[in-house]
């Protein structure tokens, strides 16, 4: 019967995926507890986050940890509904990105401590 397989994820993108989710909260829950969450920068050194934008970084790390947690669920999931994965990754990723970005904005213009 079509669809009842499971979606095959090669073993080492399902390895990778929960060794970098818990990497990933692990970082997170430090980074919340020590109340300095920071994001490196490619060309420059990088933002460190604090209070309410930390937390909001928190919540995309969690959307990024339940993106790459459904994808290694997926997998061993018989059921034909290959378009509720998609549909769950592409709204986490949506509400991820603008959680990444709001944190961002809320930092630099909202909670940002000028050093005059």
């Amino acid at each position: 019967m079509k669809g009842t397989n499971p979606n095959h994820i090669p073993y080492e993108e399902r390895i990778a995926n929960v060794i970098l989710s818990l990497a990933m909260f692990t970082y997170g829950t430090f980074g919340l507890i020590s109340d300095d969450i920071y994001i490196p920068g490619k060309r420059s050194h990088g933002v460190h986050i604090h209070g309410i934008p930390a937390w909001v970084m928190y919540f995309a790390f969690l959307c990024a940890i339940a993106n790459m947690i459904s994808v290694v669920i997926d997998h061993y999931d018989r059921r034909p509904n290959v378009h509720n994965y998609k549909s769950f990754a592409r709204v986490s990723q949506i509400t991820g990105w603008s959680l990444f970005g709001l944190s961002l904005v809320l930092d630099l213009f909202v909670f940002h401590e000028s050093s005059r």
